[in-house]
């Protein structure tokens, strides 16, 4: 009977997981929500993530708990940076459920009370490192089209175009993410924002300092007139040359970070292999005195080690 329970819960949490990845790249958000509003859909028929008909009820259900909560805010507004396509509460569930659910089950599957407990305290960062991932890497390819994207832009303001519509040229012949987000901002100008806000609202979603650097000077322009294509001209310029700056930054660091990833994750892992492998052998460690001053120690001096390699290859430019 306890077997036959545990393995009801693994089968929900990995057929949950599937449909979860089967999902998650086939709808982008932005655009989506994009489209209902330029058709005049209502809130409650925009596009949302189509869960898999054996989870959808329990996610619904559990996601309830956390929908009106205020930390949901900033969450969806991380997700809505990083191009997931679902929302808060159902991220939490998610969450939730890789750091309970899923260990339980390794326990009572295994008997081996280090290893649940290992692949718990990895739940608890999973989720924010696929967040932070899909975030770093959506920002890098919208920094990276931005150059284009600005030449593009001043190619159609020297041909007669507006501002309005030179935004929409780029998103007509660029690709994701730099054409979602101008979509997006275009949107919200033909709802009735002024330029200004639907740019500052633009920064505000993408927070890119790049992008930001280019709102500045387009609204500036505004204010005290001038050439708006010779300044995103120069703009673009400066964009690809702090761009070329970070790539020269980034590989002479390289070898630091790799030291740091290194020197910081290889005695935990080798303590969690041994937890997991033969707990009895480094039990000595948690039970003796003298062994948990030494693990008390080292930490201090891991941390210590982090801190320093950090601050050799955090370089401000």
């Amino acid at each position: 009977m306890e077997l036959s329970i545990c393995l009801a819960v693994f089968g929900l949490v990995f057929f949950g997981t599937l449909a979860l990845l089967k999902t998650l790249f086939q709808y982008d958000l932005y655009q989506k929500r994009l489209e209902s509003l330029g058709e005049g859909n209502s809130a409650e028929s925009r596009p949302q993530i189509k869960w898999n008909t054996s989870v959808r009820f329990l996610i619904k259900k559990v996601s309830r708990l956390f929908a009106a909560r205020s930390f949901t805010g900033n969450l969806q507004a991380q997700l809505i940076g990083a191009g997931l396509p679902f929302k808060a509460e159902e991220f939490i569930t998610l969450s939730l459920a890789l750091i309970m659910l899923f260990p339980l089950c390794l326990y009572f599957l295994t008997g081996n009370f280090w290893l649940g407990l290992i692949v718990g305290l990895g739940g608890i960062y999973i989720p924010k490192m696929y967040l932070n991932y899909h975030k770093e890497k959506r920002l890098q390819n919208l920094n990276i089209q931005l150059g284009d994207a600005l030449v593009v832009m001043a190619n159609a303001l020297r041909a007669g175009f507006g501002f309005q519509q030179a935004m929409d040229t780029v998103r007509k012949e660029l690709p994701a993410p730099i054409s979602t987000e101008f979509n997006w901002a275009l949107q919200e100008m033909n709802l009735g924002f002024s330029q200004e806000e639907a740019l500052l609202n633009l920064g505000s979603r993408a927070q890119s300092e790049d992008l930001d650097m280019v709102i500045s000077g387009v609204i500036i322009q505004r204010q005290v007139g001038g050439n708006l294509a010779e300044i995103l001209d120069n703009i673009s310029g400066t964009i690809r040359e702090r761009s070329r700056i970070r790539r020269e930054v980034k590989i002479l660091t390289a070898q630091g970070r790799l030291s740091g990833l290194i020197i910081g994750l290889l005695p935990v892992v080798l303590i969690a292999i041994m937890l997991v492998i033969n707990p009895a052998y480094f039990n000595v460690m948690l039970k003796d005195t003298r062994g948990i001053f030494l693990l008390s120690t080292a930490v201090v001096f891991e941390i210590i080690g982090f801190i320093i390699i950090q601050k050799i290859i955090d370089i401000d430019f």
